[in-house]
């Protein structure tokens, strides 16, 4: 009885737990051009074909809202740097989609980061030259040139 009573209780510990080391792995995965075999899991996690087209879908999301012919939605994108920049992102968009070429885990972490930083050059009023600047290092990151 006591353990069915802690099982919400260990499946949340075990959830926080893999959420940290996923944090503690994508820092090492930043931090490195090279990724440690130690932290190959990870890897395996962020260039698995189903991550790669969610974040291919994700990029022609955002594509798709910055059309001027649409209404703002509660995003806060930069629209304009969104629609400046459509041939770069809807080209880091193809990388991601070509799940037969592989891509290196740190340009995946990088795009996470492009998408999820509301504070990054895809929001706000940055303007189109930081964000292009940005999917140059993400493009570049994912093909392992950096």
């Amino acid at each position: 009885m006591a353990t069915r009573l802690l099982a919400p209780v260990q499946a949340w510990s075990a959830r926080r737990a893999l959420r940290a080391a996923r944090a503690s792995a994508d820092e090492q995965l930043l931090a490195s051009r090279l990724p440690s075999p130690r932290l190959a899991w990870r890897s395996a996690e962020l260039t698995s074909a189903e991550h790669r087209v969610a974040l291919g879908r994700s990029l022609a999301d955002v594509v798709h809202a910055a059309d001027e012919r649409l209404l703002p939605g509660a995003t806060p994108l930069d629209r304009s740097a969104v629609r400046e920049s459509r041939a770069q992102l809807l080209g880091v968009a193809a990388l991601l989609f070509d799940t037969g070429r592989t891509v290196a885990p740190r340009g995946v972490l990088m795009v996470e980061h492009l998408l999820g930083d509301g504070a990054g050059p895809l929001y706000g009023r940055s303007g189109a030259r930081p964000l292009r600047l940005e999917l140059a290092r993400v493009a570049a990151a994912l093909e392992g040139r950096d």
